[in-house]
């Protein structure tokens, strides 16, 4: 595949302009100086040698800028950093040669042509002994702007597959993120719909009233998953109407048992929150912490906003567990989802902390950083 150069042709040869000015200048200067020091005057030898050492660096430096599509074929066809081989390190070296020798060549014919055709110096035998006899230190010259120009390019084209690499990742972390997300919706929908519609079934029976205050809240619920399809990130308050619809329905096919709490910091509302994070903590709240005790249960959800962060926690006062956090991660398909999309959207920046023992219940905390949606 073509790549793209570096730069537009038309600002490297630009730029090799812009370069022999600033060089001529730099000349002018440090000439000048030494006249003052003598206590002389420029005069008219200075300035057909300063105006000689001008149209030199424009030549040297405009066909560099010329050559430029050239040399990045180089960069991209040979390497000489790891993991290149001998062989593209010698081709690599061989090109540079090839290139210095074109380019003093070729600068040669741009400088003496025009000078021969205006009659300002006449080329003659004497001219091509000296071009001759300056080709060994000219080409040192000529490899030494070589390699500085590879250089270059090798680390602009470098940071280009870098930040190609990142898009990529980032791309590919969407995708898989999305993945997670539906894969949830999807684990959430059969499951969810079946025990709904089972106490639909017997409330119609002998509560009527019951069974049509959970088909509202069955609506409401299905409305926010099909709305969030193609959300990843929502504000903490539509998560927690979300999972306000989830419980009331549980609480009633749980036959009032179940006990909710809320604990909400109202400067966290407006937080963005993945999409349906904290759905599998109350489902294994509900599934671990109470559908197996024959009494009475409590589930709590809290949030509240620490300074540049927000903290979720779900808790319930059910059996607890023995297991450590890596035993309940490598064992739970919900809580090393949460944790893995965690660690997709906040690297290093979010923490899943789990709490729990043996008859003391289950707490889950969330930690991510606060952002709020703009406009």
């Amino acid at each position: 595949m073509k790549r793209k150069l570096p730069l537009p042709y038309w600002l490297a040869i630009a730029g090799g302009f812009l370069l022999a000015v600033v060089l001529t200048i730099k000349r002018y200067l440090l000439l000048n100086y030494r006249l003052a020091l003598k206590g002389a005057e420029p005069d008219q030898q200075f300035w057909d040698r300063l105006q000689e050492e001008f149209w030199i660096n424009v030549v040297n430096y405009v066909l560099w800028g010329m050559l430029m599509p050239l040399v990045y074929h180089i960069v991209v066809r040979f390497k000489v950093y790891a993991p290149a081989s001998a062989k593209e390190r010698l081709a690599a070296l061989a090109a540079s040669l090839g290139m210095a020798l074109l380019h003093e060549s070729v600068s040669n014919v741009m400088y003496y042509l025009p000078m021969h055709l205006l009659g300002e110096k006449l080329f003659s035998f004497d001219i091509l002994r000296i071009i001759i006899n300056l080709y060994p230190v000219a080409m040192i010259d000529r490899l030494i702007e070589f390699w500085i120009i590879y250089a270059i390019f090798s680390a602009i084209d470098y940071q280009r597959k870098f930040r190609d690499q990142q898009i990529e990742l980032a791309q590919v972390a969407g995708q898989l993120y999305g993945s997670q997300l539906n894969a949830l919706r999807l684990q959430l929908q059969p499951h969810f719909l079946f025990n709904t519609l089972n106490t639909i079934s017997s409330l119609m029976e002998f509560d009527t009233k019951g069974a049509q205050k959970i088909v509202s809240k069955l609506g409401n619920l299905l409305r926010g998953v099909l709305d969030k399809d193609k959300r990843n990130f929502i504000p903490l308050r539509e998560e927690l109407a979300f999972i306000k619809s989830y419980l009331d329905i549980e609480q009633v096919r749980f036959n009032d048992r179940l006990e909710l709490r809320y604990n909400i910091d109202e400067q966290a509302l407006d937080a963005l929150v993945p999409s349906l994070i904290l759905q599998p903590l109350v489902e294994n709240a509900i599934k671990h912490g109470f559908a197996h005790k024959t009494g009475n249960g409590l589930i709590e959800v809290a949030a509240f906003r620490q300074g540049d962060q927000v903290n979720l926690q779900i808790r319930d006062d059910g059996e607890g567990s023995n297991y450590d956090t890596d035993q309940l991660l490598s064992l739970g398909i919900g809580l090393k989802n949460v944790q893995d999309r965690l660690n997709l959207l906040y690297p290093q920046m979010s923490r899943l902390e789990i709490v729990t023992s043996p008859g003391k219940g289950f707490e889950v905390n969330i930690t991510i950083p606060y952002k709020r949606q703009e406009g």
